[in-house]
């Protein structure tokens, strides 16, 4: 067949190019790096979300009181994460909660990213248009967005450059011919520890070191590269495992988020899931901060059935053409081994088991694949394919991504997004509005939040206990008992919510009530001067003036002992 490819039809093993001489090609690698920094320079005035970012950041002891023991004795958001933390650190200590520092850093550690992986690539031997174009792809792809724009993400491009550092100082070893293990090998390892101490998922690391030996034959012998793989994969091991002690530690349960699915839910689900991403990746529509794994009527969607057929068909032609168009089982292994431990069979305490920045390495592999596929087919079919085409792909990303920034602007935007997309995780994106209404004042707003949430789903209890705050404010006190009895329900030792039960019945001038609410709140925490002030009053309303009395001297006392403290 005329065109049928041939191993002739491959490309050469380009030289980097850094190494061609070619003036203008010495400047490729800083392109990347200048597109994310335009593209990404919008960020910098973006809000602090109440997505996590305040609880990774200035309500974090190893931020706010900065020091080794916060630094190294501590778990934040069920993750030990110092590395993060460090830069958080610097942050806060530069702009305290100003977020503009926060997201400084995200740019910086981004756009360096992009030069990382030219680097990468270049060294791969990949032709020099291909790594520009995957550079830049990564860039400024809207699916990067999540990572970058989103403070509480920021481990991810973090641990991210660790990773492509210790792949970096991983190539140079392995095309050495050295019998011994040297400074490369080791500063390998230590790039791996740095990338683990900033996000434990870097624990991929092993898998994609043995993707780039398959990918380019390194120099080193057999044995010196499996028991070169073995440190990493010891490291892995020990780090993935600390990660389930540190989630446990912090009581955010394993598989929160999985638990609901059968063994068979969840093979489909792993199934689907890079065919989803993969079509985010090809035509970024319709991204948001939460993706569903829905049924209707107890089944899931025909494509989930289909995408076994449809990955085991992807990997047999890979397997079939990976002698004339190696590209394609590349892009492949590499994209999948930054994935693998993303994929939701087994989740650790999140909600997430799908997101978009899960893709922040993985993307590399499908740039890669899709660029150089695209100049094969262009080969093949010249007279359909037209040069004009990724270009119009490569603007309509940009636009996208500009687009996809103003999502990410402020935390409203970020859940009035998901909602107008569907995204309603069964009620939880209203409740989180709700807060965030509720925090800006605009208490209307947050109780038809809370109201629609608690109708999607009646077992949203802490619905309830805001909502019931919010009545209790607007003086409607009936239904904010109501509301905050039934929080009580599944949360009973909630001091907070007690006294507050307490303070309604008084209100309502339900003495016998209030005053047994009072001593509960008494009895969970007997060390609050005001408890006790409270109950001296509801005392003093039934007309017992010397219990009334007792409970003022018990708050003096305490109060006394505190200011001695």
């Amino acid at each position: 067949m005329k065109n049928k490819p041939t191993k002739r039809s491959q490309p050469a093993q380009t030289t980097p190019a850094a190494a061609t001489g070619d003036s203008m090609s010495a400047w490729y690698p800083y392109f990347p790096v200048i597109a994310a920094v335009v593209m990404f320079a919008g960020t910098l005035s973006f809000d602090m979300l109440g997505i996590d970012d305040h609880m990774a950041t200035v309500e974090n002891p190893a931020v706010r009181n900065f020091s080794l023991e916060t630094l190294t004795g501590q778990f934040n958001l069920g993750m030990f994460a110092p590395i993060t933390w460090l830069v958080y650190a610097i942050a806060y200590a530069l702009g305290g909660d100003n977020p503009f520092w926060y997201h400084f850093f995200s740019v910086v550690v981004h756009a360096f990213n992009a030069w990382l992986v030219y680097r990468l690539l270049d060294r791969q031997g990949v032709r020099q248009g291909v790594v520009l174009a995957v550079a830049l792809l990564f860039a400024i792809h809207p699916i990067q967005v999540e990572s970058v724009a989103w403070i509480a993400g920021f481990s991810t491009p973090l641990f991210s450059m660790f990773s492509l550092l210790g792949m970096l100082a991983y190539q140079k070893h392995a095309h050495q011919q050295e019998t011994s293990f040297g400074k490369d090998y080791a500063l390998a390892l230590l790039f791996f520890v740095l990338a683990c101490l900033a996000k434990s998922t870097a624990v991929s690391l092993p898998l994609v070191l043995l993707v780039l030996d398959l990918w380019k034959k390194p120099a080193m012998g057999a044995t010196k590269r499996w028991l070169g793989y073995i440190p990493f994969f010891g490291i892995a091991l020990a780090f993935g495992l600390y990660t389930f002690h540190t989630r446990s530690a912090s009581g955010v349960p394993a598989t929160i988020a999985s638990e609901a699915y059968s063994l068979f839910d969840r093979f489909l689900m792993i199934c689907y899931t890079p065919l989803l991403y993969w079509s985010k990746l090809l035509l970024p529509v319709n991204l948001h901060v939460y993706y569903a794994f829905e049924k209707t009527n107890g089944q899931f969607s025909p494509m989930y059935y289909a995408a076994p057929f449809l990955l085991a068909g992807t990997a047999f032609l890979a397997w079939r053409w990976r002698e004339n168009h190696p590209f394609l089982y590349r892009g492949l292994l590499f994209y999948g081994a930054n994935i693998l431990f993303f994929l939701p069979l087994y989740t650790v305490g999140t909600f997430e088991l799908c997101a978009d920045h899960y893709n922040y390495l993985a993307a590399i592999g499908f740039f890669y694949l899709l660029c150089e596929g695209w100049i094969t087919l262009q080969k093949m079919y010249p007279k359909y394919l037209g040069a004009i085409l990724p270009w119009i792909w490569g603007i309509t990303l940009v636009v996208m991504c500009f687009k996809q920034m103003r999502v990410w602007k402020t935390t409203i935007s970020v859940f009035n997004h998901a909602i107008e997309k569907g995204a309603y995780q069964n009620g939880k994106m209203f409740y989180w509005r709700g807060i965030e209404q509720g925090d800006l004042g605009n208490q209307p707003a947050a109780l038809s939040d809370f109201n629609t949430a608690i109708e999607m789903d009646s077992t949203l209890m802490d619905a309830y206990k805001f909502r019931g705050s919010l009545y209790a404010q607007a003086g409607q006190l009936e239904p904010a008992l109501a509301d905050l009895e039934k929080y009580l329900t599944s949360d009973p030792e909630n001091v907070g919510v007690w006294n507050n039960v307490a303070m309604i019945q008084m209100r309502l001038n339900h003495l016998p009530e209030a005053l047994n609410a009072f001593n509960k709140t008494i009895a969970l925490k007997p060390d609050v001067p005001i408890s006790y002030q409270n109950r001296s009053k509801v005392y003093e309303m039934m007309g017992d003036k010397l219990r009334a009395e007792e409970d003022i001297q018990k708050a003096i006392s305490i109060a006394g002992k505190r200011n001695k403290q």
